[in-house]
């Protein structure tokens, strides 16, 4: 009796341990077949349809994580996991590469974009009516967004700042929900990039020239933290591939 409890306690114990095993293997494949990807609102048009490009060309999963650039260089950072992670400005992905977190050799610029004023079509603003009482502005915060830091940094230096911030009502998290808020009619203008009036037909952009700090480009570098450096290195040549630019370009980035 004794005996025969020892040997199917010995049979269980086999068939766990398999499971494991199995349960393990099944992990392992299916980490080697799915990317984690942190990109930014910024490109998000192009993303949803790149993505899939890329899913269906390798076979693989993407689990793209969307968001402010400073949002995903948090993410990225407090988490520890991911294998690519994306800057609609190069100051997000210099943290990055100061922080550690991505691997210097492999950042990439993918697609560039030009600050401007966003307004539904039918209408038009220039920067003189930005200063008149009563406009309301959108604007993406300032912090951890990078359009929202970058065309602050613009009209700073234009000595404008102070009277332009006194008609802004709304500050988004990231640039998609801006362009969202300047769709529904809530606020007159958005400062953004210029590529949204390419998104959606119902928008026009006024550039906003002045001094810039840097190009606005969208990079995207290699995380340190990835399981799958050759695939992800994969959907980093895949991003700056004929295919996906010509989709950046339909959407209104350039190179």
């Amino acid at each position: 009796m004794g005996s025969a409890l020892k040997e199917r306690a010995g049979i269980a114990i086999a068939i766990v341990a398999m499971a494991i095993a199995i349960a393990f293997i099944s992990l392992t494949i299916h980490s080697e077949k799915t990317l984690v990807v942190f990109l930014p609102a910024a490109g998000e048009k192009a993303w949803n349809v790149i993505v899939p490009m890329f899913e269906k060309e390798k076979g693989v999963k993407v689990e793209a994580i969307y968001g402010s650039s400073g949002f995903l260089l948090n993410q990225a950072y407090l988490s520890r996991r991911g294998d690519v992670l994306g800057s609609a400005t190069p100051v997000y992905m210099k943290k990055a590469l100061e922080l550690g977190l991505v691997y210097p050799s492999s950042v990439r610029t993918i697609a560039c974009m030009r600050p401007a004023i966003l307004f539904r079509k039918g209408k038009n603003y220039t920067l003189n009516d930005l200063l008149k009482p009563g406009v309301k502005i959108a604007m993406c915060e300032p912090h951890n967004c990078a359009v929202g830091k970058f065309i602050k940094y613009m009209l700073e230096k234009m000595g404008i700042w102070n009277k332009i911030k006194k008609n802004i009502v709304v500050y988004t998290e990231n640039y998609a929900k801006l362009v969202a808020v300047l769709r529904m009619g809530t606020v007159d203008v958005a400062l953004g990039w210029d590529v949204a009036a390419k998104w959606y037909n119902d928008l026009n952009f006024t550039l906003l020239k002045g001094p810039i700090p840097y190009k606005p480009c969208i990079t995207v570098g290699i995380l340190k933290t990835t399981k799958n450096k050759r695939l992800a290195e994969e959907f980093v040549n895949f991003l700056l591939s004929k295919e996906a630019q010509e989709v950046f370009r339909k959407l209104g980035y350039t190179r």
